[in-house]
């Protein structure tokens, strides 16, 4: 009776099952493949999150952020645009119109910095410059040399003007007679022109992240930091200093733009012209498509 007993639980339909002591080592008697896939799954979803996590979002919880403060984001940041030249507003994108001269913003750009939370979190964002800027890059390399810049900003800070300011250097840009008349061809299609008044500025970090096979000594990366100072210097129109072979930094580069509402009035017009609050809006945040 023993034996058959022991015979019964050792056998299902004629086959023998597996010991009491393996399936125990293994959890239950569950396969090893089933192990194998409770452990692959979660690290093949864990990873790319992590990945996400580390370089996905970071821009576009800066360009968040930026616009939580009430400013257009400039990506990558520069100097080309900002507080005191005129913009023709169309829709949710802006277009300068009349730029103005550094003489006529001397004393009256004020800066001050931004509150504590405000400052923390922009600083902890991160920015990438891929794709087309850095093929571009590479170009004038001849040969694939850079694969990324990353850059950071500290010393947030807001710069401003005061509207009896604004309203001077309005008045002073539009002595001017070409750009007055462009002015007058735009208010006449029923366009609004508007200055700029405030930017949010920071000091910007540039980070040179190099194809490692290939030459990577120190005299070759300068020669090739050299040209990415030049290229950045090219399109954000401010001065991009080199710190080290691989590190570069420039001062007062703006990383958002905001419009004054109080636009160019015609004069055959019977009330004041106020911009609308923008939308927010996809694709909104480069600067070539923000200001076409």
């Amino acid at each position: 009776m023993s034996d058959g007993h022991v015979r019964r639980t050792r056998l299902d339909n004629g086959r023998r099952t597996k010991k009491a002591g393996a399936a125990t080592r293994r959890g239950r008697g569950r396969p090893l493949w089933l192990w194998l896939a409770l452990f692959i799954l979660p690290v093949a979803v864990i990873i790319p999150a992590v990945w996400y996590v580390a370089f996905g979002p970071h821009r576009d919880d800066m360009e968040k952020a930026i616009r939580e403060y009430g400013f257009e984001p400039l990506i990558p940041p520069n100097q080309l645009r900002g507080p005191g030249s005129l913009y023709v507003v169309e829709g949710n994108s802006f277009r300068k119109v009349c730029d103005v001269d550094a003489p006529l913003l001397t004393g009256k750009l004020q800066k001050s910095p931004t509150l504590d939370h405000v400052r923390r979190r922009l600083e902890n964002g991160k920015f990438s410059l891929r794709g087309g800027y850095v093929d571009e890059l590479n170009a004038k390399l001849e040969g694939a040399r850079v694969t990324t810049i990353e850059y950071r900003m500290r010393d947030v800070a807001i710069s401003e003007i005061a509207m009896d300011d604004l309203l001077e250097i309005q008045d002073n840009l539009l002595r001017q007679k070409n750009c007055d008349d462009v002015v007058q061809r735009l208010l006449k299609a029923n366009k609004q022109v508007c200055p700029g008044y405030a930017a949010l500025s920071a000091t910007t970090s540039y980070k040179v992240h190099y194809d490692v096979k290939l030459d990577t000594s120190a005299q070759a990366k300068m020669a090739t930091t050299a040209v990415v100072q030049r290229v950045i210097e090219e399109g954000s129109g401010g001065r991009i200093q080199i710190q080290s072979a691989d590190e570069l930094f420039g001062e007062n580069l703006f990383y958002g733009i905001q419009l004054s509402k109080f636009c160019i009035t015609p004069d055959t017009a019977t009330q004041p012209s106020v911009r609308p609050e923008l939308q927010p809006s996809e694709g909104n945040s480069q600067s070539g498509s923000v200001f076409d």
